[in-house]
């Protein structure tokens, strides 16, 4: 596994590794795979940050090979009920 099966669609190197450009890599690659087609866009957030942590993940070893981790947590965005039927 390299690089290049993270990101097939977009050339990670146009991005600077800040979290957020790395975020929008994510989110640029789960586009142009078309994951947009189909998920609404807080739906394409959610999976470009797991995209984002698996890479992660797989990078940590080349840094730190103690700091993999095995969770992920994901701040959900705040869900909008419909008004009570009463």
């Amino acid at each position: 596994m390299g690089v290049s099966d993270h990101y097939r669609h977009v050339n990670i190197h146009n991005y600077e590794t800040e979290h957020e450009d790395m975020l929008r890599a994510s989110t640029d690659e789960l586009t142009a795979r078309g994951y947009a087609e189909l998920l609404e866009e807080d739906e394409l957030k959610i999976l470009a940050k797991y995209h984002l942590e698996k890479f992660k993940n797989w990078m940590r070893p080349l840094m730190d090979p103690d700091a993999i981790s095995s969770e992920i947590t994901i701040q959900m965005p705040p869900v909008k009920l419909p008004a009570s039927k009463k």
